[in-house]
């Protein structure tokens, strides 16, 4: 089979839990850039939960389902624990339509997860045990025809040789890298030329291009853009929360506003806009500003409920 596109990275399990906003305070830190709010709770204090749910997630989990949604060919290629949660998160992308036959399963880890304390609206922070996932191998990739891979966050303690291997195929690659890569920022400056579609969201094109530039400066989504599509990838895409997102080429630069809806929950909405954003372009390569239009779409859906998968559009509801 060949497959419209691969996704590559986490599949882990989501603990989404909610507190009362009166329980906790997000404190403004002008002094850092990268770490421009806080959320802080009493030491020592018993917080307790408001309502909490749980199910899957991961970027490449994400990515799949969505890419499955709207129409295309999905495979996921990732690494879960010899586990129940394991067992039951691959169940749940094959009833979504998602290949899971490149899904590996160690038994020297439990499968990850993520717990995901949001404050009532006001954004949420994500404690993360990478668990398995760091136990990723890969598969003989001569064996996989993709078009795309897209690859999400990787935590493999191999991921560099991971990344090496999928930069040498032929297939396009859409790329949402992760925090252990911005820590390796020399290396990820050195593969972005490489990169058909490079995805992040404002806080994470700020680090790559303030690390990069060694300075302190606060700088617009076009300027950033620009800088960092300079870098050598073909396209960027950068997202900035309700404000909306951007997108620029080398040549054309274009910003649209995020919709208006109410928000429950905005776990998955950056995975829900760059899985359509890129799925709009595997239909139509060279319309990016309905590229930026399915993305936003796709991520207003999402954060109207729970789960970064449960508001995920299909291809007929995306027009």
């Amino acid at each position: 089979m060949i497959y419209d596109i691969v996704t590559v990275g986490r599949l882990i399990q989501d603990i989404i839990f909610f507190i009362e906003k009166d329980k906790g305070l997000v404190l403004e830190n002008k002094k850092d850039f990268l770490r421009q709010k806080l959320l802080a709770f009493e030491l020592y204090a018993k917080i307790y939960i408001k309502d909490a749910y749980i199910g899957s997630g991961g970027g490449a989990a994400n990515t799949a389902v969505s890419f499955s949604s709207l129409g295309l060919k999905t495979a996921i290629i990732s690494c879960v624990g010899k586990d129940n949660v394991g067992g039951e998160l691959i169940k749940n992308l094959k009833k979504k339509g998602v290949e899971t036959k490149f899904v590996e399963k160690t038994a020297k880890k439990l499968t990850g997860f993520s717990l995901i304390n949001s404050l009532e609206n006001n954004g949420f922070t994500i404690f993360s045990f990478r668990g398995a996932d760091q136990e990723l191998r890969m598969p003989n990739l001569k064996k996989i025809k993709t078009k795309w891979f897209y690859i999400s966050s990787l935590s493999s303690q191999i991921w560099q040789k991971i990344l090496g291997k999928i930069l040498k195929t032929s297939s396009k690659i859409a790329f949402n890298p992760g925090q252990a890569q911005f820590e390796k920022i020399n290396y990820l400056k050195k593969i972005l030329k490489k990169i058909d579609v490079l995805i992040l969201n404002k806080d994470e094109a700020l680090e790559l291009v303030l690390r990069l530039e060694k300075r302190k400066k606060n700088l617009s989504l076009k300027e950033l853009s620009q800088k960092i599509c300079s870098l050598g990838p073909k396209m960027v895409a950068i997202t900035d929360g309700n404000n909306g997102a951007a997108t620029y080429d080398g040549k054309k630069y274009y910003f649209k506003k995020a919709l208006k809806v109410k928000i429950v929950n905005t776990t998955g909405a950056g995975d829900a806009f760059g899985s359509a954003f890129v799925a709009s372009l595997i239909y139509r390569p060279n319309d990016l500003k309905r590229a930026l239009d399915w993305g936003l779409k796709n991520s207003a859906a999402v954060i109207t409920k729970i789960g970064a998968q449960n508001g995920l559009l299909k291809k007929k509801n995306i027009f």
